[in-house]
């Protein structure tokens, strides 16, 4: 699990991940890896290897507002297109000025050094898939729908979906666990 800006961690990114004073009962969770955002993870299986780079995705918004393919298509509804100009780029906030600058390492941390098997995102809140050059760019749904903060930014989210993937045979599927009835009771709440 990686931190986003609504944890209990700097705003900067490279984000380290939930510390134990405030995530104490995460760190009991037995099968749960606290990492920092972003986060390339391996996984290996023998001589298989399977890369994950997991982003809380800050920087999808100023894509979509900076790249005028993705204004013009309003990518807020497909925000896996800002990720596939992550991939592009080699880069996850390549916008200079619009991220608040961490000084000190000897490299950028937010530069896509190993080629991932899936990039994963989160932020929109809104589940899109697509491929570039073979890598599987994956934004990820919610559990919540639309607040009135996200209303006000124009934020729709499309929640209660899962990604799950099959690491051997690569197809994926999407569980739906929206309840329309309960959503448009929320909704009117």
């Amino acid at each position: 699990m990686c931190p986003g800006q609504h944890d209990s961690v700097r705003l900067a990114e490279p984000q380290p991940p939930i510390g134990r004073n405030y995530g104490a009962p995460l760190y009991e969770i037995e099968n749960l890896v606290l990492v920092s955002n972003p986060c390339l993870v391996k996984l290996k299986e023998k001589e298989k290897e399977f890369k994950v780079l997991m982003y809380h995705g800050d920087s999808i918004h100023d894509f979509i507002r900076e790249v005028p393919e993705l204004r013009a298509t309003k990518a807020h509804k497909n925000p896996a297109k800002a990720l596939r100009h992550m991939l592009k780029r080699r880069h996850l906030f390549p916008m200079h000025s619009l991220a608040v600058y961490l000084p000190g390492f000897d490299k950028d941390p937010l530069v896509i050094s190993e080629v991932p098997d899936v990039l994963c995102s989160g932020e929109v809140h809104r589940l899109d898939v697509e491929t570039y050059n073979g890598i599987l760019a994956l934004t990820a749904s919610c559990w919540q729908a639309q607040t009135s903060f996200e209303e006000k930014v124009g934020n729709i989210p499309d929640p209660c979906k899962v990604a799950i993937m099959n690491l051997k045979s690569r197809e994926f599927r999407i569980l739906d666990f929206t309840d329309e009835e309960e959503l448009k009771e929320v909704m009117i709440k």
